[in-house]
């Protein structure tokens, strides 16, 4: 006999949505919607149209940053870079970006906690289910959404993490870009997981080192020179920047030689390394103890990275230029 599925009145709906048993909704806080002019704090009702051009073809743009004590970290700079990728990809700001400085404070005030993690994202709005984006009637959309900040336990930054290459060449097209098109992403880090691996890096098709899933990936050779892969080939992430400007003290202090960008292929970069390290919002700075199984440098995290991740946090809870307070 053929299931006979339920239709829903709206009331109903939200009846049987709230009621569903979602375990991880526990992570998330608040979400902002310019479809509905204002926040909601209960999970289950959250959504986005699925005829948004972001939900059937990825067609937006996002930025992700951290709040720790109720201030920002590099705001400026993500805002920033979320305007450039939206111009790249000739979408307008909806007319909410206007104030999100804001509803970021209102998410804030809202979520009920001092350290948390925004996830802000601009996309092409509703109108349509066709590959044109001048089908998107409703206009460009805004959706921030604010979830718990979750880090590495202490001793994972001890350890370091095991890292595997890519079963296929990086992404080439947009990947200056931060959009939300990530199944290259997706599948690439699907094959490090499956392999036992914490984390992925790819390599292009030219050979050379590009970037993970959604992290940086540095090599300090065993002459102190850090190398970070060319900017036109990987998306120039906001902690890698900063970690790059305070590793110029690095220089100055005799722990490196060098900051610079330079193509290196997998042997280059495995041959040389005498540590690498991952950079990203959510973790800052994070080093790699094992590559394709091998150990790198002495097979923990090294002192660079020790370094730098210390640098990252003191600016992070000082009072500096790259912290913003939402209160």
């Amino acid at each position: 006999m053929a299931k006979n599925w339920p239709s829903y009145s709206p009331l109903a709906l939200l009846k049987a949505m709230q009621e569903k048993d979602c375990p991880w909704h526990e992570n998330y806080l608040v979400m902002f919607s310019s479809l509905w002019g204002g926040f909601s704090a209960d999970p289950a009702v959250w959504g986005v149209p699925p005829d948004d051009h972001m939900a059937h073809r990825g067609d937006a743009v996002f930025e992700t940053f951290k709040v720790v004590r109720g201030r920002a970290y590099c705001l400026n700079e993500h805002l920033e870079r979320l305007c450039v990728s939206a111009e790249a990809l000739g979408l307008a700001m909806p007319a909410e970006f206007a104030h999100i400085r804001d509803i970021l404070g209102q998410a804030y005030r809202l979520g009920g906690l001092e350290d948390f993690v925004v996830r802000l994202t601009v996309s092409r709005g509703p109108g349509s289910f066709s590959v044109s984006p001048y089908d998107s009637k409703g206009g460009s959309q805004l959706y921030l959404i604010t979830q718990k900040l979750r880090r590495p336990a202490q001793s994972v930054y001890e350890a370091g993490v095991s890292l595997a290459t890519a079963p296929f060449p990086a992404k080439s097209e947009y990947a200056i870009i931060k959009t939300c098109d990530y199944l290259h992403n997706v599948l690439a880090k699907k094959s490090a997981l499956d392999k036992g691996a914490d984390y992925v890096v790819s390599f292009d098709q030219e050979g050379f080192l590009t970037e993970g899933a959604t992290e940086n990936v540095v090599v300090v050779t065993r002459d102190g020179d850090m190398c970070v892969p060319s900017f036109s080939r990987i998306l120039k992430g906001v902690t890698l920047m900063r970690v790059m400007a305070l590793a110029a003290g690095l220089v100055e202090r005799g722990l490196l030689k060098s900051v610079r960008n330079a193509d290196l292929t997998e042997k280059e970069a495995k041959g040389q390394a005498a540590e690498v390290f991952l950079t990203t919002t959510s973790f800052d700075v994070l080093g790699v103890s094992l590559w394709d199984g091998q150990p790198v440098g002495h097979g923990g995290t090294g002192p660079v990275a020790r370094e730098l991740l210390r640098l990252v946090e003191a600016e992070i809870n000082g009072d500096g230029p790259h912290v913003t307070s939402l209160a």
